[in-house]
């Protein structure tokens, strides 16, 4: 444990004394190292999917509990909160605790949790054990992701950051797939069975594998004012993203009242952690200390704004061409063939200095924009799930592109004591992206949307010789006024994929300010 001196003259403030866990490196080999490799793996992809599993049934999830729409939304918002603010904690959980103990306590209460969830009916009942549900599963990214760069050979370490940005990548495009499989074959009752069986798996083969190489700190006080907060924020966070644009916005009360929270705890979140509090859980330094952990940081959150398409490309196909949510799924998973080739192209390029980072991630930038605006041109309310093939797999070689070098970028600038503060940061940098993204996009959606129906309506008279001829040829008006709305739909669609386009470019700027020299101290 460190302490950091700081203050103003005339100005005294709580001397702060970090939570700095034990990391080690402990390469693994053998039959040992495999069972490592599959356990950290297994927790990051149920940490990938979880929330887009969940996304996708929550129509099944709602029936179920008899809840009703504006309830519905806090199966997503308990889960959410606990989850990412646990994201922040775990730093201080790894040092009391020990990467271990922690491993096995959040997988196994993720499972249990889960595993109470797919019997339970009662709609209190299922908040509360989303809450615990998310709280668990925020224990354990961190230390799977510490377990994974500290076990493997030497030799394997550079590996790492390009087998990390493949596994979160494919994990949350896998979300929508399991999803929307297990609820359309199984019901709702079976969505959470996936997750418990990998975690209750991922936690024998820890038990039985993981080396046991802490300390635990057992001095530690917790920051409970701080988590608090956290809680606070991300779910007012939260509730915006899921409400703001279905009560349109500040025309409700409690979304103003939901917005003013915000305005009040995130800001109070920074404040405590900083100056306030002796005993902070959040390094909220290593931001500025560590310039690439901040710029990379900055394009996770232009990522996390752009994952939000995953979510309108599939409410689009379930709408306008009545795909079913495992047909969506698999046109998301189909994405997953090019991430792969991505990936290794991106490392290869970097590795044998063909590019340096910056250059690939406009170059890739770019290259997503262009997937974007194909997505737009085919988007038409008579297009076919094969018509988006092609741009969904040029889509993957050049997102994975983009987002490969981003774990190798925040990677390399923290050393092993800053390794978990740096990344509970990072993590939870996607996310506060993916609820801006949901409450910006799914706004804009619905305002396009309207627009076009209005100009569309304009135009639709008998006096405009194709609707004429239409109800003469005995068209009814009913049929004439789905026609349209889809019309509407579809080009509201096709502008927030440009919109999409426009976005992603935003990385251009963000990544020039990285620093891409060797070493720790970037």
């Amino acid at each position: 444990m460190t302490s950091v001196p700081h203050g103003m003259p005339g100005i005294p403030r709580p001397r702060q004394q970090f939570a700095v866990a034990e990391v080690k490196q402990s390469p693994q080999t053998g039959l040992r190292g495999v069972a490592i490799t599959v356990a950290a793996v297994f927790v990051m992809l149920v940490d990938a999917t979880a929330a887009n599993v969940i996304n996708t049934g929550l129509p099944h999830l709602q029936g179920l509990s008899a809840a009703t729409p504006d309830e519905a939304s806090w199966i997503l918002i308990a889960f959410n909160a606990a989850y990412y603010s646990t994201i922040l904690f775990s730093p201080w959980l790894y040092a009391r605790l020990g990467r271990k103990p922690l491993l096995l306590a959040g997988l196994l209460g993720f499972g249990v949790t889960s595993l109470m969830l797919a019997a339970t009916r009662s709609f209190d009942l299922v908040v509360a054990l989303r809450f615990l549900q998310g709280a668990f599963l925020g224990s354990v990214f961190v230390p799977a992701a510490v377990l994974l760069f500290t076990s493997l050979p030497l030799a394997l370490l550079p590996l790492a950051p390009p087998f990390f940005a493949t596994v979160v990548l494919g994990g949350s495009t896998l979300g929508g797939l399991i999803g929307g499989f297990v609820s359309d074959n199984y019901g709702g009752d079976a969505i959470y069975l996936p997750g418990a069986v990998a975690t209750m798996l991922a936690a024998a083969m820890v038990y039985v594998a993981a080396p046991s190489i802490d300390t635990p700190q057992e001095d530690l006080r917790p920051d409970i004012i701080g988590y608090a907060l956290s809680v606070i924020a991300f779910g007012a966070m939260q509730y915006l993203a899921n409400e703001g644009e279905r009560r349109n916005w500040f025309d409700d009360q409690s979304v103003a009242v939901a917005a003013a929270i915000v305005l009040l705890a995130a800001p109070a979140l920074v404040v405590w952690e900083l100056h306030a509090t002796s005993r902070p859980h959040v390094n909220f330094r290593l931001i500025t200390q560590k310039r690439n952990l901040a710029v990379g940081s900055a394009v996770n959150v232009v990522l996390g704004i752009a994952g939000y398409s995953v979510l309108t490309f599939t409410l689009y196909m379930e709408t306008l061409i009545s795909a079913t949510a495992t047909l969506a799924g698999e046109m998301i998973a189909l994405r997953l063939v090019t991430y792969v080739v991505g990936i290794i192209a991106a490392f290869t390029l970097v590795k044998k200095r063909l590019l340096d980072v910056r250059a690939l991630i406009c170059i890739a930038a770019v290259g997503s924009a262009v997937a974007f605006l194909g997505f737009a041109r085919n988007m038409t309310s008579t297009a076919d799930a094969g018509s988006f093939v092609a741009v969904t797999l040029l889509f993957g070689l050049c997102f994975s592109m983009l987002s490969q070098p981003v774990p190798a970028l925040v990677l390399g600038s923290l050393g092993l004591a800053d390794l978990p503060a740096g990344l509970s940061i990072y993590k939870v940098s996607v996310p506060i992206g993916l609820m801006i993204g949901t409450g910006a996009f799914q706004t804009l959606l619905d305002h396009r949307s309207t627009v076009h129906m209005t100009e569309l309506a304009a135009t639709i008279t008998p006096a405009h010789v194709p609707v004429a001829q239409y109800i003469q040829s005995g068209g009814s008006i009913a049929a004439l006024a789905a026609l349209v709305n889809a019309q509407a739909q579809s080009l509201a669609f096709d502008d927030v994929m440009v919109g999409f386009a426009a976005l992603v470019l935003l990385a251009i700027p963000i990544v020039f300010l990285a620093d891409i020299r060797p070493g720790p101290s970037r």
